[in-house]
């Protein structure tokens, strides 16, 4: 069973936030909180992130059973789902063989195959921090290796101490390692999914291109495409107001 966190909220719309990787539930408190207004509010933890069980690979199919086993689990009727990245692929891909879906929002990601990646990320999770006397001594040797203090920061947030005090990992990054197929998408007809779609990219990221957003129109005949100029790939934390000024209209409207 997935760990979650749960939003109460208005009763009238249930919503799933699917985070990205190396993301977890944590990282979208601040979305989930914004749109309680409009929507009671899950935010799980994917499979090898957070809280969530361990297992030896790491791959989109997987992550759809998990978030069709989640739904009917917590008996969740018509959601919407949000997701970010590796959750917007987990959504898009799950939609292709599950319509009763209420709407869905799909941040900076489009429905293809991407190259997995990552290695900077993977290689700064691999360090052993269990003899680290502080987050300032991990954080100098994560350097090394990463050199974006934003990226690091976030990768932080995975950090926690067992139960004799050391410092340890939540992600199981090995399985995502050897997972080389888990961003593959897999192959779908037009329309994937004829709901309502809000999409929003950010156009300093480079994980969505103009020939994206066209192939999304294809995909999704009634969506709404938005782009945030000075937005990177994590707009969700650094565009939160804006994107709440998308997401809650959307979401009333359905």
């Amino acid at each position: 069973m997935l760990a979650f966190d749960y939003y109460e909220g208005n009763p009238r719309l249930q919503v799933i936030l699917l985070h990205g990787l190396f993301g977890s539930a944590k990282n979208m408190t601040a979305l989930a909180q914004g749109i309680t207004g409009e929507a009671r509010v899950y935010a799980y933890d994917a499979r090898n992130h957070g809280r969530s069980h361990h297992t030896a690979t790491h791959n989109l199919a997987e992550l759809t059973d998990d978030l069709a086993d989640f739904i009917s689990e917590h008996n969740i009727q018509n959601p919407v789902l949000i997701g970010h990245s590796m959750g917007g692929l987990t959504a898009m891909a799950f939609v292709r063989h599950h319509k009763d879906i209420k709407g869905l929002v799909v941040l900076d990601i489009a429905p293809r195959s991407y190259a997995p990646g990552h290695e900077e990320e993977i290689a700064a999770q691999k360090i052993d921090i269990s003899t680290f006397a502080s987050r300032k001594d991990i954080d100098e040797v994560m350097a090394t290796v990463l050199p974006s203090k934003t990226m690091r920061q976030f990768l932080q947030m995975n950090i926690t101490r067992d139960e004799t005090g050391q410092y340890i990992w939540m992600n199981n990054v090995e399985a995502v390692e050897v997972s080389r197929s888990r961003t593959v998408f897999p192959p779908f007809e037009n329309p994937l999914y004829e709901g309502p779609v809000l999409g929003v990219r950010g156009l300093k990221s480079d994980y969505v291109t103009d020939a994206d957003v066209a192939l999304m129109h294809g995909a999704f005949p009634r969506l709404e495409y938005h782009d945030f100029a000075d937005a990177e790939h994590w707009l969700h934390h650094t565009h939160r107001d804006e994107l709440l000024g998308l997401i809650r209209p959307f979401l009333r409207a359905l």
